[in-house]
């Protein structure tokens, strides 16, 4: 076995075992990204991986795959191709579960949504990461030197760590170009667009304003159709807030009950409802499963004494 090989096999091992964790849900985010970063050839491992996963995608979807060989029709090959068998056997699992909460990677791929409840993270490229919130949908394509990435619906955060390909992010008719280490959160409404930087700076061009925009860190601008961005400060507090729902919770700080309820319903197949009018002005405060309302809940009816009531399509809430 050569020199360069000696070198590449304990690569290939650790980017499957990576893969497999990731698919499992039990990796460290911070650790892969170390790993990731610390070695090009880490990198370009994993990328290899996750071109083995499209090439098998495009198996499945040519029909070809629908009978599984049994042992007896797989080759037996040299160890020579130990690593080429590991790598596929990796890709697999990848493959199994891509709709789950949690990472998967997709730098072949040029589109990625989430259902209602449901997070994802993709590893775009070198230095370029998204995630996705609950019912998103991206796309993005390299070109120019350049990833554009564009927010078709919901929710994102894209990191973008220094020395990483320069990187724009697009909401509607406004551009958000990112600079290196750089932390942006973007939302997208019926009639709106919600732009938070939480580390780094951006540049924001919207079709309202006649030059460019720059967001220094802990600044948000919400663009109205056909107006200028409004910019305003935020606190740690509510960036905080804004970033919650990476850990899959919800964080209010003052808002109106029929604020929060409607934020929650964004994550819940099993909608909240106000049936009284003269709750809707309660003010809300605290953290809380995004998934899982019954701490919310329980923190209505013991500080409000607002009764809720569990039906089978719905939860209703109304003066006790």
């Amino acid at each position: 076995m050569s020199r360069v090989a000696d070198k590449q096999e304990p690569i290939e091992d650790e980017a499957a075992g990576w893969l497999a964790a990731i698919e499992c849900g039990t990796a460290d985010r911070h650790a892969f990204e170390q790993w990731r970063s610390s070695n090009p050839a880490h990198a370009l491992a994993f990328i290899r991986l996750s071109q083995i996963d499209r090439e098998l995608d495009c198996l499945r979807d040519s029909g070809l795959s629908d009978r599984a060989p049994s042992m007896e029709e797989i080759p037996v090959r040299p160890v020579a191709d130990r690593r080429r068998a590991l790598m596929f056997g990796a890709a697999g699992l990848l493959a199994a579960g891509l709709g789950a909460v949690g990472w998967s990677f997709a730098a072949a791929a040029q589109e990625a949504e989430t259902a209602v409840g449901e997070r994802r993270r993709i590893v775009v490229a070198r230095g370029i990461a998204i995630e996705l919130n609950t019912d998103s949908h991206v796309e993005w394509r390299h070109g120019d030197g350049a990833y554009d990435v564009r927010l078709l619906r919901g929710e994102v955060m894209l990191e973008h760590e220094a020395g990483g390909e320069p990187c724009r992010l697009h909401c509607g008719s406004s551009q958000i170009d990112v600079s290196s280490a750089a932390r942006v959160n973007a939302r997208v409404g019926a009639e709106s667009v919600a732009v938070s930087v939480l580390e780094g700076e951006a540049s924001l061009r919207s079709a309202g304003s006649s030059a460019p925009v720059r967001l220094a860190s802990l600044h948000r601008a919400k663009i109205v159709s056909g107006t200028s961005p409004s910019m305003s400060a935020i606190s740690p507090i509510e960036a905080g807030a804004v970033s919650a729902w990476q850990q899959g919770q919800l964080q209010f700080n003052g808002e109106r009950l029929e604020e929060a309820v409607k934020e929650y319903n964004r994550y819940l197949a099993r909608p909240i409802e106000i049936a009284d009018p003269q709750i809707r002005q309660l003010r809300m405060g605290g953290r809380f499963s995004a998934t899982d309302p019954a701490d919310f809940c329980r923190a209505l009816n013991e500080i409000y004494g607002v009764t809720v009531h569990r039906e089978p399509d719905r939860i209703v809430l109304a003066q006790n």
